[in-house]
């Protein structure tokens, strides 16, 4: 159970208003930080958020004072519709959703002399390998590439939702034995990955922390590269919220990405940066992406080229799931990777 702070004395001067704000706000970041590397060690928090029982599958099992934030999830944008799924079992019991689904890691193709390197695709929060392919894999394979869409980060009671749990537990060891596997099927020397939404964190963390010498490029299409501490939800919910609400009910992906997360942080490690010396980044963003805007998705850095669609290839704006299947989009990601490119 969270102790919050009591409201400021309205008599105390505007600097001790202050720097009690700034001692809360401490306070908040540093509890958050906590349970936030707590979930990254796969550490069980169902103390931590008051779930009653590990079978526990409603809100009403939890501490009615974060049950509270829990549900002022459900009125945030573009998060709430599937909180409120969270939070009627779709993800498995509240802070006990089961073990990680199996990952299907066969390779359906080889690569060729005009595209030496596999293209794993990492699809975003509540996706699938399947569902991403049609938009961004099989522009690809027209050019011949031999593209790669398994689903990651799936709870093993509903497999076919990924991009759920743990980037650190869970998602980015999943990538990483699939680059490996691929690696051994196709005889390549290094893969290339196309991640979507979510999909370019894991693939971003993956690479930096786990396969840097086995990637070579990375494509992201409205993707998260810890460009501030605001994470992938709302600045204005609490930091309780944002963190640990959203690792009770299953959506533990999220809750890595929440403002001030240690595995952003891990991620970026002390030179500040989400990149591997030697792998190129090619980032798209689009401006009408309010989920993943440009100022979310852009971090320069050696290495990265930082590109907005409609900038470079003219036209509208996209929504988020706009820029997964334009064919603007298409161009510029085949022509990162080596194949025919240009708008």
């Amino acid at each position: 159970m969270f102790i919050r702070p009591l409201p400021l004395p309205f008599f105390r001067s505007a600097p001790a208003r202050a720097a009690a704000r700034s001692r809360t706000a401490t306070r908040t970041r540093t509890r958050l930080a906590g349970a936030l590397t707590a979930a990254a060690l796969t550490l069980p928090l169902v103390g931590a958020v008051g779930v009653t029982g590990a079978g526990a599958a409603s809100a009403q099992s939890v501490d009615p004072a974060f049950a509270a934030d829990l549900h002022a999830l459900e009125a945030s944008e573009p998060f709430g519709a599937h909180v409120t799924d969270a939070l009627n079992g779709i993800n498995g019991p509240i802070g006990a959703p089961g073990p990680p689904a199996p990952v299907d890691t066969s390779v359906p193709c080889q690569p060729t002399p005009a595209h030496p390197r596999p293209v794993i695709l990492v699809h975003g929060t509540f996706d699938n390998g399947p569902n991403t392919f049609p938009r961004l894999g099989a522009p690809l394979q027209q050019q011949g590439f031999c593209v790669i869409a398994p689903t990651f980060g799936a709870y093993v009671g509903n497999p076919g939702r990924g991009g759920l749990d743990s980037i650190v537990g869970t998602s980015a060891p999943q990538l990483a034995t699939v680059i490996d596997h691929v690696r051994a099927q196709t005889g390549a020397d290094k893969v290339d990955l196309v991640g979507y939404s979510q999909g370019a964190a894991i693939a971003g963390y993956t690479t930096k922390m786990l396969r840097s010498d086995a990637v070579a490029r990375i494509v992201s299409v409205g993707g998260y590269w810890g460009a501030d501490n605001s994470g992938m939800v709302p600045a204005d919910l609490p930091a309780e919220a944002a963190g640990v609400g959203l690792w009770a009910v299953n959506l533990r992906g999220l809750a890595e990405l929440a403002p001030f997360s240690p595995m952003v942080a891990a991620w970026k490690g002390v030179e500040g940066s989400p990149y591997a010396p030697g792998v190129e980044y090619t980032i798209l963003a689009s401006r009408g992406d309010t989920v993943m805007p440009p100022e979310f998705s852009f971090v320069p850095g050696p290495g990265a080229r930082t590109v907005v669609v409609e900038d470079a290839c003219g036209g509208g704006a996209m929504d988020h799931s706009g820029i997964a299947g334009d064919q603007r989009t298409h161009a510029l990601m085949a022509g990162a990777l080596g194949g025919v490119g240009g708008c």
